[in-house]
């Protein structure tokens, strides 16, 4: 069984907070700073999680879809039926004159283009991870595992992915195109790895907070960043910008990483990021039509606390449900586990 590191359950549940805290109403400037390095985030750490294997390739491409593909199509049908039964209807979404059509095909085409993914805009990522993993796992079977190779080949999906943002006015099926952008950050965690891992004793909180006011900083210099739709603003601020978040929440995932709450966060991650905007709309028709209070009103600092509680605390229920049915998450079910390693005990 493979050791869990520690620190990256915390580094998990400060990126799926920050997640949720930018897709609630919130301050735009806050929301400008969230959006420059947590998606980057995600695709270092599981650049991290990747371990080199002389496995054939048809394995590993299954294994995988078995762990983001399942999941993307469950919680693709699931949240589009919530959508197209309940949601859609809310007054203060304004989706009514949205074809139902669009969005269905938006299970199958993956990219956001055309209202496409109205019925769950942030399942996305699990289509791109999905490509990102693949495409790495044969970056590094093609480079022999030879850092200067793999940096090599970085640099040419990084170039290639650039190129996309000037030549395409559409994202392609499951955003291939920002695949080939989020595999750098993906190499780079990679790569990275042991050099965090080594630093984990020294950074400080005020480097954090050093490296978040850099982030901060420089991001006001760029328009406001969305990988989904491969819109980076300026390339060097964007991967300035991603990379300094991204440090600053792995050395800050160092010092929290007996956090419980950071680490359930974390360990659920792929449950908050699916069921979210679920969760999201339940806490805004109780505001709108339990308060009283326009949506448009709503975006400031104390309601984006609200919400992001809220929609967290929704989430909890179905995270226990799921925690009895791992096979929607691709997982197998804890008996076929406990067999497995009975017998292989034996």
């Amino acid at each position: 069984m493979k050791k869990r590191l520690d620190w990256v359950d915390a580094a998990k549940g400060i990126g799926i907070l920050l997640v949720v805290m930018a897709h609630v109403p919130i301050p735009d400037s806050l929301k400008q700073f969230i959006y420059s390095f947590h998606m980057p985030l995600f695709f270092l750490l599981s650049g991290m999680m990747f371990r080199s294997s002389s496995s054939p390739a048809l394995s590993f491409i299954q294994k995988k879809a078995k762990s983001l593909l399942l999941p993307y199509l469950y919680f693709s049908i699931i949240t589009y039926v919530f959508w197209f039964s309940v949601t859609r209807f809310f007054a203060f979404k304004g989706q009514t004159d949205i074809d139902p059509f669009v969005p269905f095909t938006g299970i199958f085409i993956s990219n956001a283009d055309e209202a496409r993914l109205t019925h769950n805009p942030a399942i996305w990522f699990l289509t791109t991870l999905f490509l990102v993993e693949i495409l790495f796992f044969f970056m590094h079977r093609l480079s022999k595992g030879r850092p200067a190779a793999l940096i090599l080949l970085t640099i040419l999906c990084g170039g290639a992915g650039y190129a996309s943002t000037l030549l395409l006015d559409q994202s392609l099926p499951w955003n291939a195109n920002v695949a080939l952008t989020a595999v750098v950050f993906y190499s780079i965690g990679f790569l990275a790895k042991q050099w965090f891992v080594e630093l984990k004793t020294d950074p400080t909180l005020l480097l954090c907070t050093g490296l978040l006011v850099l982030t901060a900083y420089m991001q006001s210099f760029n328009s406001r960043i969305d990988m989904r739709i491969n819109d980076y603003g300026d390339l060097f601020i964007f991967y300035a910008c991603a990379l300094l978040g991204s440090a600053a929440v792995i050395y800050l995932s160092f010092k929290l990483k007996t956090s419980p709450i950071l680490t359930y966060l974390g360990r659920n991650s792929i449950v908050i990021l699916v069921l979210q905007f679920a969760g999201i709309d339940i806490m805004k028709a109780f505001v709108f039509y339990g308060l009283g209070i326009n949506i448009a009103d709503t975006a400031q600092l104390s309601w984006t606390l609200f919400y992001t509680i809220g929609t967290l605390l929704l989430m909890v229920p179905c995270i226990s449900f799921l925690g009895k049915h791992p096979m929607l998450l691709g997982k197998r079910a804890k008996a076929t586990q406990r067999y497995e390693q009975k017998t292989s005990a034996g």
